[in-house]
């Protein structure tokens, strides 16, 4: 019975130190997890900077490193940045101070690309406050979770065996002794027996204190690592050896569309096509003790993919730790830093060529003109007229290097439904016998320049004018979760190259003969972003077109929409 007892104990002593263990693990496994998601954000940062000031100094002498890397080491954005020539010798720095020079592909912590001329690199070290505040705080606290349970785990069985095991192993010996007739007299044994039943009683109390206390700590714990999982921007997942679900967070919910019904089942791959993408990542992360790869996933009707980045790790336990992040928005923040970085060096060059070549077409347009009036003969004149004739299409052309470097600026203001009736009127008042429009829906707010706006979708409605003469034109406006969509589709033939040419400049599918130089698409999408949106283009699946503007809504649109 003693002895039985005593078991007892000890295995519930066991199972708070367990839970405190597990605790603790599932604490480092985050830490471990979160630290190693800033790592890789950090990482793409810092290889998008790196791009953007390659491309920034890169043939253009008046701009030194100093000047364009100075601002972000004083931001706090990154720590320093170095050019080395392909023979790793030191041309510039900011921020350095007297450090080490890096060595590209060897120092850890530099990021570095590599420019095309002359095969010189430019290096980027990330600095402090790339690195989220909130993040920061979630690996300190996650350390000091862990570290805390750690030490409980430690000195818990020390404490229980001196302050509950022992004397209560030295009572219960004591009780077998009177039972099996080795006691003491019988008043002795009567006040030993009352003593031993207080001492029962008070460790009982002690034993019920303790396990509500260890109970009580276990479910904070329990609801701290839920909390931290929750506010992770990237989806966490954990399996056992056999692939059975452990726990999931709220972005794995989404993602997965999994929920607690799943938790001790085997893992739904089939359910999603993230599921079924993720699968054969996870299957060469358990052979291999750790992975990271990448999957792709449509995005709806406004956008065309999304890009998830997986790392994958597995324990001495051979569990396995997933983490999916969503570095779709890190993908379009570096590649419009490098269009705008080359849409900048393009407007410059297009600034200065429109200047020089319109002084030289204005004085050779009036020599026209003067040569004009000192002829009378009919072939003279054709000659001139001809001559007239190209002189205006040369203009027209340098016309669009000068729209395509002033860039406009807009004027955001709050819009409703009702402006953006007003604003699809006047882009299509030229083309009303084409177009099939479709109002808006009620509720609608969003923010944009209703001029720049217009033009913009003019210039969508021109290009299907001008894909064929006898196309119908549809245009329609859509919510799509928190964003509004504005589609100009035409039944046309369809883009006859991929939809991301069409926005490089100076790239058309048109006869450039009159004045058409492929700067439209280019200017209206540089003007949509500035209001905080997108232009994309795509070929319809039963034929023809579609261009869509895709912009944020306002608050009250967004809960219309809900």
């Amino acid at each position: 019975m003693s002895r039985r007892y005593i078991i007892g104990v000890e295995l519930l002593t066991g199972l708070s130190i367990g839970a405190a263990a597990a605790a603790a693990a599932v604490a480092f496994m985050t830490a471990f997890l979160v630290n190693r998601d800033l790592d890789a954000q950090s990482g793409h940062m810092a290889t998008a900077t790196a791009f953007a000031l390659a491309r920034s100094v890169e043939g253009s002498p008046g701009r030194t490193l100093e000047t364009v890397a100075g601002p972000l080491v004083a931001s706090g954005s990154i720590d320093a940045a170095v050019i080395v020539d392909s023979a790793g010798v030191l041309m510039a720095e900011s921020g350095l101070e007297g450090a080490a020079l890096p060595v590209p592909g060897e120092t850890e912590g530099w990021y570095f690309v590599q420019l095309p001329e002359d095969g010189a690199m430019v290096g980027v070290m990330p600095g402090v406050s790339s690195v989220s505040p909130v993040y920061r705080g979630l690996i300190t606290g996650l350390a000091a979770l862990t570290a805390a349970l750690a030490v409980l785990a430690f000195f818990t069985p020390r404490y229980l065996s001196r302050t509950v095991i022992t004397p209560l192993r030295e009572i219960l010996v004591e009780a077998d002794r009177f039972t099996t007739g080795g006691g003491v007299d019988p008043e002795t044994a009567g006040a030993s027996f009352h003593r031993l039943v207080e001492l029962l009683h008070d460790r009982e109390m002690q034993l019920n204190e303790m396990r509500e206390k260890a109970e009580e700590r276990a479910d904070r714990m329990e609801m701290r690592s839920a909390a931290i999982l929750s506010v992770l921007g990237s989806a966490v997942t954990a399996l056992d050896s056999s692939g059975r679900l452990l726990l999931f967070n709220r972005q794995s919910e989404e993602i997965f569309e999994l929920d607690t019904g799943d938790v001790g089942k085997p893992f739904p791959w089939e359910r999603t096509e993230a599921g079924r993408k993720l699968r054969p990542l996870t299957v060469k992360g358990s052979d291999e003790g750790s992975c990271s790869g990448e999957f792709q996933l449509p995005a709806g009707p406004a956008r065309s993919e999304r890009i998830y980045s997986v790392e994958i790790s597995r324990s001495s336990g051979a569990e396995i730790a997933v983490l999916v992040s969503d570095v779709t928005r890190i993908g379009e923040l570096e590649r419009r830093i490098a269009d705008q970085t080359a849409m900048a060096d393009l407007g410059a060059a297009s600034a200065g060529i429109s200047h020089e070549m319109g002084n030289t077409l204005c004085a050779l347009s009036g020599f026209v003109d003067l040569l004009a009036r000192g002829h009378s003969d009919s072939r003279t004149r054709d000659i001139l007229t001809e001559v007239r004739r190209e002189v205006d299409s040369a203009q027209a052309l340098i016309s669009s290097f000068g729209s395509f470097a002033r860039s406009p600026q807009p004027e955001t203001a709050i819009l409703t439904s009702a402006d953006l009736s007003a604003v699809i009127s006047e882009a299509t008042a030229s083309y009303v016998d084409r177009c099939r429009i479709e109002p808006p829906p009620e509720g609608i707010v969003f923010s944009a320049d209703a001029k720049l706006l217009a033009a913009c979708i003019r210039n969508l409605v021109r290009n299907a004018v001008e894909a064929g003469p006898s196309f119908g034109i549809g245009i329609a406006v859509m919510r799509n979760g928190g964003e509004l969509v504005i589609q100009v589709a035409d039944e046309g033939p369809g883009l006859s190259v991929d939809a991301n040419e069409l926005f490089r400049p100076f790239r058309s599918t048109k006869d450039r003969s009159g004045g058409n130089m492929g700067l439209g698409l280019t200017v209206s999408r540089r003007i949509i972003r500035s209001m905080g949106g997108e232009l994309l283009g795509r070929n319809m699946p039963g034929g023809g077109a579609v261009f869509e503007i895709v912009l944020p809504l306002g608050a009250s649109g967004e809960e219309e929409d809900g």
